[in-house]
């Protein structure tokens, strides 16, 4: 008899544990936020490209989340490195900031500008957030003085990713922006189409957010 009893209980324990089980809500983790810099070409290659980047470059900031922060940086050569817009959660004033960069001569120096982007970022992001730097660029670097090495060794220690949105008039040399993306966890886009340079932002932000 008491055999039977045990037996009907744990029979009623069996099924009912996967309707509990059901009835259960799903537990969804909240996106990490995220701090990142843009950080834009402005060398005279660009100049006919400026609407694009400027197209581009406000479709990233308008995917921002009211945790993330972001901040703007600019350059052409080694001096011509600026940084335009300091970390800021208020996409109005990244907009301003993009609104008034413009093209400059020069030797492109973009290893100088993602060491200057990345030690900033180090310095300045928020605990807790994933760290990520978007690069606008052609991928013709003609004047840097940092290594190669060097700046991916920064960026892995310091657990930055660098996506890279490809743009060019003609050529993208795609040899450092590879080593960039492909060694930091990154992406790369080279959107050619104007559907496809509309896209570009989501698909850089939506990278951007996964683990």
């Amino acid at each position: 008899m008491k055999r039977s009893i045990t037996s009907a209980i744990l029979l009623a324990i069996a099924l009912c544990g996967p309707i509990y089980a059901q009835q259960l809500p799903e537990q969804k983790s909240a996106p990490t936020p995220i701090s990142y810099g843009l950080v834009v070409d402005n060398s005279g290659s660009f100049r006919m490209l400026l609407d694009k980047v400027i197209v581009v470059v406000t479709g990233v900031i308008e995917e921002n989340r009211a945790d993330d922060e972001a901040f703007f940086l600019t350059f052409v050569d080694t001096p011509k490195i600026v940084l335009r817009q300091e970390f800021t959660s208020t996409k109005a004033e990244l907009h301003d900031a993009v609104q008034n960069m413009f093209i400059e001569g020069g030797q492109t120096a973009i290893l100088d500008a993602v060491k200057v982007s990345a030690e900033y970022l180090a310095k300045n992001a928020q605990a807790g957030h994933s760290r990520a730097l978007v690069l606008v660029t052609d991928g013709e670097d003609r004047e840097s003085g940092s290594k190669i090495d060097d700046v991916l060794r920064f960026l892995k220690e310091q657990n930055i990713r660098v996506f890279v949105i490809a743009l060019a008039d003609g050529k993208v040399f795609t040899k450092l922006i590879d080593r960039l993306t492909k060694e930091t966890g990154g992406m790369k886009i080279t959107p050619r189409t104007k559907a496809e340079i509309t896209t570009a932002a989501a698909e850089i932000s939506l990278a951007m957010r996964a683990k």
